[in-house]
């Protein structure tokens, strides 16, 4: 075996250990083995790709972003990379260059979760009918498919059926109260469940729910991640600010949408959630 061929089978194994090491929880660690894996094969594309995972769930997007854009540039032919690619702009709002990522991910490997993704991103856009044709592509083979549901009700009560609506909210609050049931201390959940109310009219509800959002949330991550919808920190204080405007608790919400605003100052969603609280 050349000295090439034994540094390459030694970082593939450096690769499973990480992956190893991940499962296990202990994700430094697994981030030394994928830095060791770099040092021994600098052109291993597929571990660029893993360590862009795991900045990705430590909630470290741009990071992430760079480690996918370098798998990319040395290996163009693998379909995750443009996944991935895909998912970090969407979470850093480049709506065009997540489109752009997606839709190579799908050329080279159909793939339901991406036919949802591209549906959040023109839902985004503002291009309804067609994020609801995606979604449908979506529901025709996983009628469970949480970002599919949420977002399937958010475009039903668009369209001012909100009894539709609330059946794919129910799906989302059921999903995600089975998960709080197993694990109390899911932020995710609790989120999810509240912004599920907050538009069901609930509001109380979604005040209590956005609270152990934030009660469980840990300093450690900043970008939380649940059947591939994201949120903020930031977010998560302008939803419960939100909240507690629609039961006039007017104080609260206005101190809450500025600890949301310090945690994200130039994001234009808060900036017009405050003005439109008239804060």
């Amino acid at each position: 075996m050349s000295d090439s061929s034994t540094r390459f089978y030694e970082a593939e194994q450096q690769i499973d250990r990480a992956l190893s090491l991940s499962m296990m929880g202990k994700n430094e660690e697994a981030m030394k083995a994928v830095d060791k894996a770099i040092e021994l094969d600098p052109n291993f594309a597929e571990a660029y790709n893993k360590k862009g995972d795991f900045y990705f769930k430590a909630g470290k997007v741009k990071e992430a972003l760079e480690c996918y854009l370098k798998s990319k540039e040395l290996n163009p032919n693998i379909q995750n990379n443009y996944y991935d690619l895909g998912r970090s702009y969407l979470v850093l709002g480049d709506y065009d260059n997540a489109l752009e990522n997606f839709r190579t991910a799908l050329k080279m490997k159909p793939q339901t979760d991406i036919h949802a993704f591209i549906g959040k991103i023109l839902f985004e856009q503002g291009k309804i009918d067609e994020a609801k044709a995606s979604f449908d592509e979506v529901l025709k083979v996983n009628d469970g498919h949480t970002l599919t549901n949420y977002y399937y009700a958010l475009i039903l009560m668009q369209q001012g059926n909100m009894d539709q609506a609330k059946i794919y909210f129910n799906k989302v609050i059921e999903k995600y109260t089975r998960m709080v049931t197993a694990k109390p201390t899911l932020a995710e959940g609790y989120y999810y469940i509240g912004k599920a109310k907050f538009y069901m009219g609930e509001y109380f509800e979604a005040e209590k729910k956005f609270k152990l959002a934030i009660q469980y949330d840990t300093d450690e991550i900043d970008n939380h991640f649940s059947f591939e919808m994201f949120y903020s920190d930031a977010e998560a204080f302008a939803a419960l600010a939100e909240a507690q405007a629609k039961i006039e608790k007017i104080s609260e919400a206005k101190e809450n949408i500025m600890k949301a605003l310090a945690l994200e100052p130039e994001n234009k969603k808060l900036l017009d959630l405050k003005v439109k609280l008239g804060y």
